[in-house]
């Protein structure tokens, strides 16, 4: 298969090259007005947690001049503020990039943005937020330039996006041994050269604010059981909303909150009866959300390790969540927070869940015991300072 990514990528080339040519010339016409240390391509900033832990990345560098481009359109803009700081340019190119309709201003971009970066007069260095448009840009880019990718979360069908580029790829940056791991057999599967698992380099997420005490949840009844995020296939909103209606079936004294961008995905009875609370920006408004509830409840396929389980234990809420991808290489179920094991058959997933809540209803000392678990292993795991030494030891040297 990995012979197969790199004859399509030769291939693409060959018809691309007009339009990365006819890019080049228009980038020389109009070239960017400064010098930048770093270039990052990033999809967008739509409320969510990868957008943030982009947009955290960013603050590890506030002494270089830095360029984004955001290569898909966002939903909302909820985000967008964490990425304006006074050495950041910001490049929303998504109407030529992200358009189906136009699809050879995707190309055209790729040599517009590819002059911009081998034209730089001092080497700069380029940084992927597992962005389609990024990895498809490699090719073009002066090989003594070092390309530096984040990966949140292994996802198979995405190796037809990244495969072709592997090559040109110098740093992939992941969140989980178990992440590595998938991504070995993935290696292996599709014949790639085991050579470039060396490249791999894990650093954890971080928290731009870490509480000095713990937040003391009561863990009083009715049990506050919350969720929040996005929708769609990979987070299953629709079985957080099937174990809602069964833990009413059963009269249980709980309470659910959702929000999140996913109201088409909610049932009006949901949206009239004040559960869904619709979209909520991060900073103060989320913290306060992580306060006022009091279970994390999140039923995702696939994960990386997700920013609002951080966010919960740092502020004392317990997480109750998959055993997925790098979740049970931070969570210790009984200890710090709660694992969900059945995670393909979704049927017994809600089963194990409204199991777990019925336990949860019963144990309010135990839980006052793992939420301080859970508020320690946040300060102890999650700080700004490892997290900016890590990344710009992996990026800068």
């Amino acid at each position: 298969m990995y012979k197969l990514f790199t004859i399509k990528r030769y291939i693409e080339q060959i018809i691309m090259f007009p339009f990365v040519f006819l890019g080049r010339l228009i980038a020389m016409c109009k070239p960017l007005k400064c010098e930048y240390d770093i270039f990052f391509f990033f999809p967008g900033f739509t409320i969510g947690g990868a957008e943030r832990v982009n947009a955290e990345i960013i603050k590890c560098f506030e002494d270089k001049k830095i360029i984004i481009f955001f290569t898909k359109f966002s939903s909302n803009d909820g985000m967008k503020h964490f990425f304006q700081l006074p050495n950041v340019t910001l490049k929303e190119i998504n109407y030529w990039t992200d358009n189906k309709y136009i699809y050879w201003g995707n190309l055209i971009y790729r040599g517009i943005c590819s002059y911009y970066i081998n034209s730089q007069y001092n080497k700069p260095i380029i940084f992927i937020g597992q962005c389609n448009f990024g990895y498809k840009l490699t090719p073009h880019i002066n090989r003594k330039i070092k390309i530096h990718e984040l990966i949140h979360m292994f996802d198979n069908k995405f190796t037809w996006v990244w495969g072709p580029f592997i090559k040109f790829i110098n740093t992939r940056i992941i969140v989980g041994d178990v992440i590595k791991n998938k991504f070995k057999d993935c290696y292996i599967k599709q014949n790639m050269p085991l050579k470039y698992l060396e490249r791999f380099q894990k650093i954890f997420y971080r928290l731009e604010y870490l509480p000095e005490k713990h937040y003391k949840h009561q863990f009083n009844l009715p049990l506050k059981i919350y969720y929040a995020g996005r929708g769609g296939p990979q987070k299953r909103v629709w079985l957080i909303i099937e174990i809602i209606n069964k833990c009413r079936a059963l009269n249980l004294p709980v309470e659910f909150k959702l929000a999140g961008s996913f109201k088409n995905e909610m049932p009006k009875e949901l949206i009239d009866d004040g559960t869904y609370v619709g979209e909520i920006k991060g900073g103060e408004e989320m913290y306060n959300f992580h306060k006022k509830n009091d279970i994390l409840l999140m039923t995702s396929a696939w994960e990386g390790f997700p920013l609002v389980i951080m966010e919960a234990m740092a502020f004392g809420a317990i997480p109750l969540v998959p055993n997925v991808d790098a979740i049970p290489e931070h969570i210790k179920n009984g200890i710090n927070g709660f694992i969900l094991k059945e995670v393909n058959n979704e049927d017994e997933m809600v089963n194990e869940a409204v199991f777990n809540i019925q336990k949860l209803i019963i144990n309010n000392m135990k839980l006052m015991e793992i939420s301080y678990e859970a508020y320690t292993y946040a300060i102890n795991n999650f700080s700004v300072e490892k997290f900016r030494e890590e990344y710009r030891k992996a990026i800068l040297l």
